[in-house]
């Protein structure tokens, strides 16, 4: 099942890979990881060899590398959620087995969704076209809009109040591009709606990204929480009909934050429902890595100790969440859509 990884440069991406991983690992080993629920990933060495660097430079205090221009990563897990499996069935298949294809591109590649230029037929006439043409994206970004399973990472370090300042105007810039990038998602999905329904759903999820970041002074003036992970998480379906809804949820925080401050972005998903796309059943979870600073002065990842053991201080209960989110996904999605979207003649 490919996963499109939709966000900006800079936006966190890179991070979000690593802390994924590092999730990976965590709760396979957690106490937690038993009975049916249980979890288990295995990767191709070369993905192992790639996170596994990722994890120890950033236990060693150290950023990942960005991804670089003009590269597509196609990063691969194999996911294991144990079932309940009736007498006689072969050891092997107590697991719901899913290959878990993520295909991440770097944010230079984006560039052309901001260039009015593509609307026109040259710049010297001037000529307005009247459509977006999706030839003049590259074969990997393309390649990217033809998955169902859509993350997309809003980075949280751009919101600013101040009106008419510099960075202002860079977190509208970054509005506009995000709504753009989910109105070309909307546009393309429309289009194959028509030949093909279940290749035309989405499942999408929101990642904040850089929560650590977000201004305390924009937090203290909406009166919102300093943090989430006391907040409840929204109950959906029939669980949500019989359980009482919490006052505040995780859910009801991302949308208040991306309804404030990225208005397009979030306005342009709710209108993809005209062209029969749906992000209406969206997941939001927050990404949050906590720093410090090392002898030098510099910003680096900040580590927890228990009982001897260290590990990376982030938001490790959204990641796990987010791996769970995936177990539902599968289930809904047929085998056929998660087959023919392997993408394999792209390469990684």
């Amino acid at each position: 099942m490919p996963v499109a990884i939709f966000g900006d440069r800079s936006c966190g991406k890179t991070i979000f890979l690593s802390l994924l991983y590092e999730s990976q690992v965590r709760y396979t080993n957690s106490r937690e990881n038993s009975g049916p629920g249980e979890f288990r990933f295995t990767t191709d060495p070369s993905f192992t060899s790639i996170f596994g660097n990722h994890r120890t430079n950033l236990m060693k205090g150290q950023w990942a590398d960005a991804t670089l221009k003009g590269n597509m990563a196609k990063y691969k897990f194999k996911y294991g959620y144990r079932r309940f499996f009736a007498v006689g069935e072969k050891a092997s298949s107590r697991f719901d087995i899913m290959d878990f294809t993520v295909y991440d591109i770097a944010g230079e590649d984006l560039d052309i969704l901001r260039s009015i230029e593509q609307y026109r037929e040259s710049i010297s006439t001037g000529t307005y076209k009247g459509e977006f043409n999706f030839d003049s994206l590259s074969t990997s970004f393309q390649e990217l809009l033809k998955c169902n399973v859509l993350v997309f990472l809003i980075d949280l370090s751009k919101i600013n109040a101040e009106a008419r300042s510099e960075r202002f105007i860079e977190m509208r810039n970054y509005d506009v591009f995000m709504a753009t990038l989910i109105s070309a998602v909307s546009k393309y999905k429309s289009q194959v709606y028509d030949k093909d329904e279940d290749k035309a759903k989405i499942y999408p999820v929101f990642v904040l990204t850089k929560f650590d970041l977000l201004d305390k002074e924009i937090i203290k003036a909406n009166g919102w929480p300093d943090t989430f992970d006391d907040l409840g998480n929204d109950e959906r379906g029939l669980r949500a009909m019989l359980k009482k809804k919490a006052d505040f949820t995780k859910e009801d925080y991302a949308k208040e934050i991306l309804m404030k401050y990225y208005k397009d972005t979030m306005a342009l998903s709710k209108g993809a429902a005209i062209a029969n796309v749906s992000f209406d059943r969206s997941a939001y979870f927050f990404s949050e890595i906590h720093t410090e600073q090392n002898e030098d002065g510099e910003v680096i990842p900040r580590l927890r100790t228990e009982k001897g053991s260290h590990e990376l201080d982030y938001s490790y209960d959204e990641y796990k969440g987010f791996i769970d989110r995936f177990r539902e996904i599968a289930h809904k999605m047929p085998d056929e859509v998660k087959e023919d979207q392997e993408f394999r003649g792209v390469k990684g």
